[in-house]
């Protein structure tokens, strides 16, 4: 799922994640502890608490972003209405992002990497935002002739196949 890879992550998301995952190990591990502790009596008090904990931590774990992504693209759905149009320009010196009378500018110089994932073509700038674009929906041109013309605009950062 994209919204877990690990590799995707950098920085401080990269080590929130690995915060995550370490507490969802560690309180798995003490629900099992809990269980097995041959003392214990009454194990179920803890064992709730221990099923909240993780269930939180497997919240941020694995949901957080996706519910996040979510209620963004409501937002923008309730702004833009539900069959809004995003277009994307590549033009010669910079991308054009546009959505109604918003738009956004980012020059070549700005994208950090450029990644093929089945159909979809990431491009994630230096500030972590990703311009997601798809391989089948090209108005003008194909997907050779796009490969080639953002190759020669990111040099040594795609990874196109």
């Amino acid at each position: 799922m994209y919204w877990f890879r690990l590799n995707q992550k950098t920085g401080v998301q990269l080590r929130i994640t690995i915060m995550w995952s370490c507490i969802f190990v560690l309180l798995v591990a003490a629900g099992f502890a809990v269980v097995l502790h041959p003392d214990m009596t009454d194990p179920l008090p803890w064992l709730g608490i221990e099923l909240l904990f993780i269930l939180y931590a497997g919240y941020h774990l694995f949901f957080r972003r996706a519910m996040i992504a979510g209620r963004t693209y409501d937002k923008m759905a309730a702004s833009f209405g539900k069959d809004w149009t995003r277009t994307i320009d590549f033009r010669k010196d910079m991308i054009v992002i546009s959505e109604g009378n918003y738009e956004v500018k980012y020059p070549y110089s700005e994208i950090s990497y450029v990644k093929n994932i089945g159909d979809l073509i990431m491009l994630e700038t230096d500030k972590k935002l990703v311009i997601h674009a798809y391989k089948n929906e090209f108005v003008e041109g194909d997907y050779p002739k796009f490969r080639r013309f953002i190759e020669s605009r990111v040099v040594n950062r795609c990874r196109l196949s």
